[in-house]
């Protein structure tokens, strides 16, 4: 399985979620490990930006979407 797919389906695994304490718990982990990553460190190829853009399509589908104020509010956290 190509990297882009496993990221596909994490995020939809991700997207399912339900209980509060188990994702807390996979937020930790994530913010933890994404301290030691760096802006450089990340690259996108030609292909992953159209990956990228076809899955924003196909939530975008799903109304899988945020607001303005929604976005501006996770991004406080950042």
């Amino acid at each position: 399985m190509n990297l882009q797919l496993r990221k596909m389906n994490l995020i939809e695994f991700l997207l399912g979620v339900q209980d509060e304490t188990f994702f807390t718990k996979i937020e930790t982990a994530i913010h933890k490990s994404s301290k030691t990553i760096k802006p450089y460190d990340i690259v996108f190829t030609k292909a992953d930006i159209i990956e990228r853009a076809k899955f924003a399509e196909t939530q975008i589908k799903k109304g899988l979407t945020l607001t303005q104020q929604e976005v501006e509010a996770q991004s406080k956290d950042w």
